[in-house]
């Protein structure tokens, strides 16, 4: 599995908690970069590539399953204890079940445009205990503000937040209000 890490090597003098970000179907961790930079500052960024995505391009083809998988095997050849977990639409879907998977090492969960179109997903979504933002573009043409609505609903841990300028694409649209936005939660 291919992934980028910022922050690696720094002595334990910055002690940074590790962000894993996970991308939408289609997208790569180069969709990221709008806000890395910024987020690197007071995290240490791991930007992960789907299969078949950016660096770990092919031509087969990519389900949910093995997508949770990929991540699950990365997690426990890694040495993080804990992290924030932040997905953007499909990469939600997968972070849904990554948390329902590893619960204890997943400190907060952050989604962005996330549909829940896999049923699945759904209902654990409803059940987990982790500390949850949910992240909506008000100019999203993918998730309506009554989605939003019902997401907060199903998911009593989770602050639900629809921000101005930008949609689907919120983190590249908008990456200062989505940084703005991480920052609060990361301080709940």
């Amino acid at each position: 599995m291919n992934y980028l890490e910022t922050n690696k090597f720094l002595k334990n003098d910055k002690n940074l908690q590790p962000v894993i970000l996970l991308h939408e179907i289609g997208d790569s961790s180069e969709s990221w970069k709008q806000i890395t930079e910024d987020l690197s500052k007071i995290f240490n960024i791991i930007q992960i590539d789907f299969r078949g995505h950016g660096l770990n391009s092919s031509l087969e083809k990519v389900s949910i399953n093995t997508c949770v998988s990929d991540i699950l095997d990365f997690l426990d050849q890694s040495s993080y204890k804990s992290f924030f977990l932040i997905g953007h639409g499909f990469g939600g879907e997968c972070a849904v079940l990554i948390a329902n998977q590893k619960p204890n090492m997943i400190k907060k969960l952050i989604l962005i445009e996330t549909k829940f179109s896999d049923e699945h997903v759904w209902d654990i979504w409803g059940k987990l205990l982790i500390p949850s933002l949910y992240v909506r573009g008000r100019q999203s043409d993918v998730i309506s503000h009554e989605l939003a609505i019902q997401i907060r609903e199903k998911q009593k841990r989770c602050f639900v937040t629809e921000l101005e300028g930008g949609g689907h694409q919120f983190h590249a649209d908008s990456p200062h209000s989505l940084i703005s936005a991480i920052s609060w939660f990361n301080n709940q």
